[in-house]
């Protein structure tokens, strides 16, 4: 993170941190909407975009606040320090259905990050990931393994991309797939926002004989740009907050188990 970054989040007020963790998470939000969650004016919500649009972290549309570009993700900063709580209660629950000695895909991103950090006391683990944020916070012990897969290094996503690592992800058939997505659509499809990103992702769904997806309740209902699945795809579905109803049918209907942290 910048230190323009840091210097603009400690300026801000609670509800201005929040307001950018929930457009973070779900795009557009009307001024109305905020001003309900929030039990204040729409004047005060008001004040709070101006602020928080002057300083370049959200932009303002007609009738509401959203991001700079609905077509990104945040910067890999600053989405480890959004909801990084429920993040690392996601992490602590996946790695409770993880048993020792298994093998697993950890894909990129920050809930990744904690899930790395969660497995810390398992034993004879082979993991193969992408994560290069992930490493440092692993604790290989009693006979633990980590295969870093090769390939282009994206440090704004701090992890390996393009066809070098899709090819090498692609070579094993592990027991668990543990990956995160930018996002759900209302449809049951998973999103991501980058192409190469979305490129690792779909061998780990593809060559995990259980596919665990990690999303906090922001990233649900929210449509990205790249498909990389749908929730038919994936074993159990582990979150902060249960789905909307609509996900919720469309997980009853393809018997995805839904875990909440």
């Amino acid at each position: 993170m910048s230190a323009a970054d840091n210097s603009q989040a400690n300026d801000l007020n609670p509800r201005q941190r929040r307001i950018v963790e929930m457009i973070g998470g779900r795009g557009f939000i009307p001024i109305d909407e905020l001003a309900r969650h929030f039990s204040v004016s729409p004047q005060t919500i008001r004040s709070d975009v101006n602020r928080l649009c002057q300083g370049g972290t959200l932009r303002r549309y007609h009738g509401g606040i959203g991001p700079v570009s609905t077509l990104e993700n945040a910067t890999f900063d600053k989405r480890r320090v959004l909801r990084h709580r429920q993040k690392i209660r996601i992490a602590t629950l996946i790695a409770a259905h993880i048993p020792d000695r298994a093998s697993l895909f950890i894909h990129y991103g920050t809930t990744m990050e904690a899930v790395a950090a969660a497995l810390g006391k398992h034993t004879g683990l082979l993991i193969v990931t992408n994560n290069l944020s992930a490493v440092p916070g692993m604790t290989p012990a009693n006979s633990s393994q980590i295969i870093l897969a090769g390939g282009k290094v994206s440090l704004p996503e701090q992890c390996t991309q393009g066809e070098a690592a899709v090819n090498f992800i692609g070579q094993f058939n592990v027991d668990f797939g543990v990956l995160s997505v930018g996002s759900v659509g209302p449809d049951g499809t998973l999103y991501e926002f980058g192409y190469e990103v979305a490129q690792t992702a779909r061998p780990i769904i593809q060559n995990a004989k259980q596919v665990f997806l990690a999303v906090d309740r922001n990233k649900f209902g929210r449509k990205g740009l790249i498909r990389i699945g749908h929730l038919r795809d994936v074993s159990a579905v582990f979150t902060d907050a249960a789905p909307p109803a609509g996900l919720g049918k469309i997980l009853k209907s393809h018997r995805v188990p839904v875990h909440v942290a």
